[in-house]
């Protein structure tokens, strides 16, 4: 019965990182993407070349992610952020502003678990506000675990109803499940209208 419970949870594991990995390759960022670099080509073929291969790094990053059974250094998960990030920034420039505030990263967490809040926080809230935004990732060492946020100041969205577009629901409850399955990590969520979106990640120490 222990053997039979352990492959379902390994089934349901390996289904949500396909489902996390497809919902992080939407049509969107691969057709902004691509526009961008071909903006690019022609007024700066220097950093046209840094954004296809910092969108192969990106691509790569999720499909390595497939395989990916375990969790994973941190700091493996945020130099894939920061290569989402320079994608995007290149799209908004001085719309986008990113902040790291990272006190930390000598520990492990699941791939994926932290790059669809940053690309939440992107899409929904400062590419939804028209003066732009700030995304600020901060990441501390507390004494029973650590913790990892993603806040932004964009558009937010009231927490009572149920979205009306495509936020990326699905994605983020798979996110926490596997959160919780695999480091009995929790996520919360607190928005408001017009003042933004504060996702937080506490993974409780030990082994």
């Amino acid at each position: 019965e222990q053997e039979r419970l352990l492959e379902e949870q390994e089934k349901e594991l390996a289904e949500s990182r396909i489902s996390i990995m497809m919902s992080q390759i939407q049509p969107h960022f691969l057709y902004n993407s691509l526009n961008t670099i071909y903006h690019l080509c022609g007024r700066n073929p220097q950093m046209a070349q840094k954004a296809i291969n910092d969108f192969s790094d990106y691509l790569r990053g999720n499909l390595d992610s497939l395989k990916r059974k375990t969790a994973v250094p941190f700091e493996t998960e945020l130099k894939h952020i920061e290569v989402y990030l320079s994608l995007e920034k290149m799209r908004f420039d001085d719309e986008l502003n990113i902040v790291y505030d990272i006190q930390t990263k000598d520990f492990m967490v699941p791939s994926l678990a932290v790059q669809p809040l940053v690309e939440n926080a992107v899409k929904y809230g400062i590419g939804q506000s028209e003066q732009g935004g700030t995304i600020v990732i901060a990441t501390k060492e507390c004494e029973d675990y650590y913790e990892i946020s993603v806040e932004d100041d964009g558009v937010g969205y009231d927490m009572g109803e149920t979205p009306s577009d495509d936020r990326s629901h699905i994605g983020i409850e798979n996110v926490r499940k596997r959160l919780w399955t695999m480091c009995q990590a929790t996520l919360t969520i607190e928005s408001m209208i017009g003042k933004g979106t504060k996702a937080v990640i506490q993974l409780p120490k030990g082994e």
